[in-house]
């Protein structure tokens, strides 16, 4: 009796032991490209500016601050390999905003592929204009 009762337990403990040692992951991922014609004062700023990061956070702790991440390979690239806190994956261009509608949201986690949550905004504001896209993936690691 006493021996099944710890049979139980052991069991209990590895299925409940297992659930809580799973994390959360959530990632966004952010390509931006802004065309700025802001005047003011007698000067005038013109340009463009382009922007490709991420950030990783592991049971809300951030592990990945965009490191190795830029415009060129978030948006046409080869996109970006990520090894933060004890996670592996590979993260696919998101796409150009100003030639496409949608973001291509998908991140490589071994043999899975999450496909996250796309978003594409405009910008208007005074003297600067463009476009975001934005993913966002969330999975337990």
């Amino acid at each position: 009796m006493l021996a099944n009762a710890i049979s139980i337990l052991t069991v209990a403990a590895a299925l409940f032991g297992s659930q809580v040692a799973a994390k959360s992951c959530h990632l966004t991922t952010t390509v931006s490209h802004r065309q700025n014609s802001a005047c003011g004062s007698g000067s005038c700023i013109t340009g463009d500016t382009f922007v490709g990061s991420g950030v990783l956070e592991i049971d809300g702790k951030v592990e990945w601050d965009g490191d190795g991440a830029s415009y060129d390979n978030l948006s046409n690239g080869d996109g970006v390999d990520v090894d933060a806190g004890g996670v592996q994956f590979h993260i696919d261009a998101l796409g150009i905003p100003d030639a496409q509608d949608d973001p291509n949201c998908k991140v490589h986690i071994g043999d899975d592929t999450n496909v996250g949550t796309g978003e594409a905004k405009n910008v208007g504001l005074p003297g600067v204009v463009g476009r975001d896209f934005d993913c966002t993936h969330d999975w337990d690691c």
